[in-house]
Parts: C-alpha cells; sequence; structure tokens
C-alpha cells in the first residue's frame, strides 16, 4: 500500500476500508503527539524572485523550535525574547491549531497590538488547517478572521487587539500574547487571564524588545523569570538561530535596512533590537532615551568603596555607610526618599559635601520602618553636625518628618516666608517642611541632575544607589518622563538629587584659619619687639 503521506489527501470518500482505518489510527496518534501532528503541518512561504523555493512547503523543525516545542508541552508559563523572523509565531499557530483540533472543550485567546496584527495572528493557524489532508478536517463554526472554532470538540480560537476591555468575559485553557512589548493595554489583559492561570492554563508572552523603552510588562515577566522572581519559563533566542545567518547576512541586513524602519534608531542600535546576539543586547536602550552617560557611571564604578565605619556611639554600622568623615570647613546637606512601601522600593538618606559633590555617607534599607528611618538619619546627621535636612513629603515621609523634629532635629528644610515654631508645630508648620515631589520640581530636580552627574561633579561611592543611575530613562510612551525603568528602583537617584538641587541653601562662609602667632616664622619682628612697640607707643 502507497505511503498514507501521499494518498492521505485523497477526498475521504474516495478512500477504501484500510485506508480509511490507517487514518483513523494516524488521527489518533497525531491528537497524543505533537510532534507527529507537525509532520502533516504546511506553510506557504513567498517565493523570492530570482531564488528558487517558496510556495507550499512543509515545516521545518530547526533545533530552535525543537526547544520551544518541549516548552510547549511542558511549560503552563512561557516568556520568549527573540530576534525577529525566527518562525516562533508559526510554531505558536500550529500548535493552537493542534489544542484545538485535538483537545475538546479548548478555548484559546491571542492578543496582538491591534486589530490587523490579531488577524494575521489567527490567520496563520487558519491557513494550516487549510493546508491538512481531508481525513484531518472537522467541520469550521465559526471560521472567521477573529474567531475559528470546531463545534464537534467544543473548541475555539478567538483573537483578539489589545485593548481595556478585551477578552474580560472569557475563561481560557491557553493565553498568547504576541509582540506582548507592544501592547498598549498589557496589564489590563494580563489580569483578565489571571482564572487562566489559577486554574493551570497556560500563558506564552512572545516578544522583541522596544529600543526606546524597557517599561512594559512583557519585559517585566522576563527579567523576573531570569532572577526566579515568578514561576515563568524565560528563552532567549537571537538571531543566528536560524541557518544561514552568518556574519555576511548580517552586514547586508544592516546594509540595507530601508530608511523609514529607522526612525530614530542608529543602524547598529536597529540590528540590535530586532536582531540582537545575546540578552544583555536585547535588553538594552537606545543611547537617545538613557538620562544619564554610563560611561561616567562606569568610571563611578571604578570607585565606589566599602564603608570607612568605626565605632561609634548610636551608629548601627548595618544600616549607616559612611565613606569620608567630617572635615572642618567643609559643609554639607542631606535629603531622604521615603519609601512608599511599595514594589520593595528603599528608604534613602544621603549626605553630600556641597564643595566637592561627594555623598560621604548614606542609608539605603528595604527594611526600615519611617521611625526607624528617621532615628538613623538623625544620629548619622550628629556626625556632620547636623546639616540642612530635606526629607520627602509624602505619606510615610511626614511621619519621617514628626520623628525627626521629636529627635530635637531643627535644620530642617521647608518650604515659605514663614518660620517655623520648632517647639510648637502645627499640622500646617507639617505641610511646609519637606521637599514635594511634583512634576516641577521633579522637572527641576532631574534639569540640575542629570548634567552634574555626567560632567562627574558629584562622586558616589555606594555600588547598588550608584546602579539605580543605569536605569533612568526618558519614557519614550509617556511623553518623555523621566523615570525608572520597569522593575527598577530612583530611590537613591532622587535622594542624591534634592542634594544637588538644594545644596544653594547652605550658607558657605569661608573658614580663615588665624595663624598662632608664635609659630609665625615669616614675620621678621619678634613677639617681644611687638610688646616693647606698643608699651613705647603709649
Amino acid at each position: 500500500m502507497n505511503d498514507i503521506r501521499v494518498w492521505g489527501y485523497k477526498p475521504i470518500k474516495e478512500l477504501d476500508g484500510d485506508e480509511l482505518f490507517l487514518c483513523a489510527q494516524e488521527l489518533e496518534w497525531c491528537s497524543r503527539d505533537f510532534r507527529r501532528f507537525l509532520g502533516w503541518v504546511k506553510i506557504v512561504e513567498p517565493p523570492i524572485p530570482g531564488q528558487t523555493g517558496g510556495g507550499i512547503i512543509p515545516l521545518v523543525l530547526w533545533k530552535h523550535i525543537d526547544t520551544v516545542v518541549d516548552a510547549l508541552l511542558s511549560k503552563p508559563l512561557i516568556s520568549i525574547l527573540k530576534a525577529r523572523q525566527i518562525g516562533i509565531s508559526t510554531i505558536l499557530a500550529a500548535y493552537h491549531l493542534w489544542l484545538t483540533r485535538f483537545s475538546e472543550g479548548s478555548n484559546l485567546l491571542l492578543f496582538s497590538k491591534g486589530q490587523p496584527e490579531a488577524k494575521e495572528l489567527l490567520g496563520k493557524s487558519h491557513r494550516m488547517y487549510d493546508l491538512l489532508p481531508p481525513f484531518m478536517k472537522l467541520k469550521l463554526d465559526p471560521d472567521s478572521t477573529e474567531e475559528m472554532g470546531f463545534p464537534k470538540m467544543k473548541s475555539a480560537i478567538k483573537a483578539f487587539p489589545s485593548t481595556q476591555s478585551a477578552s474580560r468575559s472569557y475563561t481560557a485553557s491557553l493565553v498568547t500574547c504576541d509582540e506582548h512589548a507592544e501592547h498598549p493595554y498589557a496589564d489590563e489583559n494580563y489580569m483578565s487571564s489571571k482564572p487562566t492561570r489559577d486554574k493551570g492554563g497556560q500563558f506564552i508572552s512572545v516578544f522583541t524588545e522596544d529600543p526606546f523603552s524597557n517599561d512594559n510588562l512583557a519585559t517585566a515577566i522576563f527579567t523576573d523569570a531570569l532572577e526566579g522572581k515568578n514561576d515563568f519559563t524565560p528563552l532567549f533566542f537571537p538571531y543566528d538561530v536560524v541557518p544561514g545567518r552568518d556574519d555576511e547576512w548580517y552586514e547586508l541586513t544592516k546594509r540595507n535596512i530601508p530608511e523609514r524602519e529607522l526612525s530614530r534608531l542608529s543602524p547598529d542600535l536597529y540590528m540590535a533590537k530586532n536582531y540582537p546576539s545575546s540578552i544583555e543586547e536585547a535588553l538594552s536602550l537606545a543611547e537617545t532615551v538613557k538620562v544619564f552617560d554610563k560611561k561616567v557611571i562606569n568610571v563611578m564604578m571604578d570607585d565606589v568603596r566599602g564603608q570607612i565605619n568605626t565605632d561609634r556611639e548610636g551608629i548601627d554600622n548595618d544600616i549607616c555607610h559612611i565613606y569620608k568623615d567630617y572635615h572642618i570647613g567643609n559643609h554639607y546637606i542631606a535629603a531622604t526618599d521615603v519609601s512608599l512601601g511599595v514594589s520593595k522600593d528603599y528608604n534613602v538618606t544621603t549626605i553630600m559635601d556641597v564643595k566637592t559633590g561627594d555623598i560621604v555617607a548614606d542609608i539605603m534599607s528595604q527594611f526600615l520602618a519611617p521611625e526607624e528611618l528617621a532615628l538613623h538619619s538623625v544620629r548619622l546627621l550628629a556626625l556632620y553636625h547636623n546639616p540642612l535636612w530635606w526629607i520627602e513629603q509624602n505619606m510615610w515621609g511626614r511621619t519621617v518628618i514628626k520623628k525627626a523634629v521629636e529627635l530635637g532635629y531643627r535644620r530642617l528644610g521647608y518650604r515659605g516666608e514663614k518660620p517655623i515654631y520648632w517647639s510648637h508645630l502645627s499640622d500646617d508648620d507639617v505641610g511646609r517642611i519637606g521637599f514635594v515631589t511634583q512634576d516641577k520640581s521633579r522637572t527641576d530636580l532631574f534639569g540640575q541632575l542629570i548634567p552634574a552627574i555626567n560632567d562627574h561633579q558629584i562622586q558616589i561611592y555606594n555600588q547598588n544607589g550608584l546602579k539605580q543611575f543605569y536605569g533612568i530613562i526618558r519614557n519614550a510612551r509617556k511623553d518623555g518622563k523621566i523615570e525608572a525603568t520597569s522593575g527598577q528602583h530612583d530611590d537613591y537617584v532622587i535622594a542624591v538629587g534634592i542634594c544637588w538641587l538644594k545644596k544653594g541653601d547652605v550658607k558657605v562662609t569661608p573658614f580663615e584659619m588665624k595663624p598662632i602667632r608664635t609659630l609665625d616664622f615669616g614675620n621678621e619682628q619678634s613677639a617681644l619687639d611687638r610688646i616693647l612697640a606698643k608699651r613705647g607707643a603709649s
């Protein structure tokens, strides 16, 4: 008997009894084995003028596609960061088709950034279905560009653009988010998929990184997965996983990038974002949206140092970090960014030498209560003769302010000309004390901090604090708002920024060192001569 792959494409009514039996057996095997089913899957590859190939071809399982298949068959939560055009959406389309064709009751939800993309994602599965042999097909209903289903299996695939209300009333066995980093309502759609995830259903996030912002849900899921902070399986596939993509291909592709696709990207950055060779390259940001000069921060990293804490009364060395001692004649300013207790933010106090721009001491902790932050800050500031201290005015900042005053601290920065009566502090007074972070003050802060850092006028010795400067971006999705990229923090950055912005409030008076006259050997007249001369004059 001929191979089933030859006669299996005949109309069912033309099959004899033995052929029908073999088809039924093949269906049973394919229902249990996704890889066997893939042997029947064909795709339409557009022919390239002047080259052979193209047309209807079998699906080829490259090595990285086989890795994806392993994950699809064993992992409920998958995050895939990838180069473009490496066949991921194609294998997912085959997987979607297999589940709906052979898994009774399966309900698949596909999300894309817009309606055309959603239709195309579903369209790949539909085209694969059209090319299956007749014995594998079932009646389709519905059969549209937005939904296809098999009534006999009580299963369906639905495609949605990313909107606020997309899929809100649906439950699913699988949710796939294609080009996830570009979804405008990714967070809302993710929350609506929570019942699917809670019941053990699959959630698949697939994306190529946005060159202008890492502040998106897809990146947050992937980076958290790398650090073991969630249960997603992270997969990364560089540009060269596709056979034939060598150095020559890379340079040819770069040389022929259409000008309209470059936008604000250089050819090198375009290739790094669309065809990355490593995770680091894929997650890198365009230099035009980074706020602080990476080269300057790298130089500062070479100068980070440990604490010089010794046994100082009242100082907890695990909380308070001292990098340089107090020096007579130097002037200092302090600032505190108070955590609101979300996303594991840090409570930070920094002390800056106004003259040198050095952060000479700091506190940086995720575990201090506001009252504890005030206590340790007051003790640390005492070592620098109680400098002017600006505390961020927010919900917990008010608690820090009140506790600082209770502990006797009187050199707190405040707004307005009206003096503060520290012994009789009113609610109005508390409201005027501290630095209020709002759009204008934040703009002023970064307007002065950015050139100061990039000109290396500030020196930071805390490695963890300095790392935060790498993650500060101009968010292109928020009209260029300066903020920390998704999953990172800006607490230390803000504290340093307040110090720099407010250093002009510190009254700097020249310190005149008066020489001891008995040691003033440069004067020809001795002390005795001066005394005698004075007596003679009287």
